[in-house]
């Protein structure tokens, strides 16, 4: 493959992101980061990550961390919450403004890869709503994957199975090679 990839599993440390059912949003963004890492080096992608451990910098460090990697595609890797514990699915948000185009074609590429491994719902592929600093980051591709609530009860024993990790992190990875191909 040979291209570049930002990885930056969200939260870390003290933020824990969101927490429900035993999951700490922080845990299993860095769980599934680090298979994709793995995924993605195995196709010979040149791969950084925002953190490797437990460690937490601000979302400005991490936007820095991602423009220094001059990175062809940046992903940040999350889970979602509800106070509606029904409210379950799979979604990708991508980058309405410097990288749209490329953005939307590599989120399409991923969000069914994602909800073919998980068999989680689709909640599908929408334009990126808070006006963030990494629309600031100017790789050819950005996306923002929620890969479940840790709210529900049916994503969440999904998410915890390594089985399904492997294979969502498998999925991830497939989505982004179908994107560079």
């Amino acid at each position: 493959m040979g291209k570049k990839v930002f990885i930056d599993p969200g939260h870390g440390a003290h933020d824990s992101g969101a927490v429900g059912y035993g999951l700490y949003e922080k845990n299993l963004n860095l769980d599934v980061a680090k298979r994709l890492n793995t995924k993605l080096n195995n196709a010979g992608a040149l791969v950084t990550m925002s953190r490797t451990s437990d460690t937490f910098d601000s979302l400005q460090t991490r936007v820095s961390k991602g423009a220094s990697a001059n990175a062809d595609i940046f992903i940040s890797v999350h889970a979602n919450s509800n106070d509606n514990s029904s409210a379950n699915g799979t979604e990708t948000y991508y980058d309405k403004t410097y990288a749209a185009a490329n953005s939307l074609k590599l989120a399409q590429n991923i969000q069914p890869k994602m909800v073919s491994a998980l068999g989680t719902r689709d909640r599908g592929v929408k334009k990126q709503l808070a006006s963030t600093s990494l629309n600031i980051l100017r790789c050819r591709a950005f996306f923002f994957l929620e890969t479940g609530f840790v709210s529900s009860p049916v994503d969440s024993n999904i998410l915890k199975s390594a089985t399904y990790k492997d294979r969502l992190a498998s999925g991830i990875s497939s989505g982004v090679s179908g994107y560079f191909r």
